[in-house]
């Protein structure tokens, strides 16, 4: 997992929309941003890691040990 799908994993866990996601990523200038760009990497982590859902995807995440 890449820098910016950490962040966006990050914040989705703990309740960000992705609208809100892409905002919080803009406020601090990092670059990719948009909410497009938040939606692919999250089609992005679900196929690599064989997710139905995002909610299926963090609790697989979070088993694997790669979020905290």
């Amino acid at each position: 997992m890449n820098k910016i799908q950490k962040i966006i994993i990050k914040k989705m866990s703990d309740g960000y929309t992705q609208p809100e996601v892409a905002a919080y990523l803009k406020k601090r200038e990092i670059i990719p941003n948009s909410l497009s760009m938040v939606e692919k990497e999250l089609i992005k982590l679900k196929k690599a890691h064989g997710a139905q859902t995002l909610v299926h995807l963090i609790a697989m995440l979070f088993r694997k040990g790669e979020m905290k």
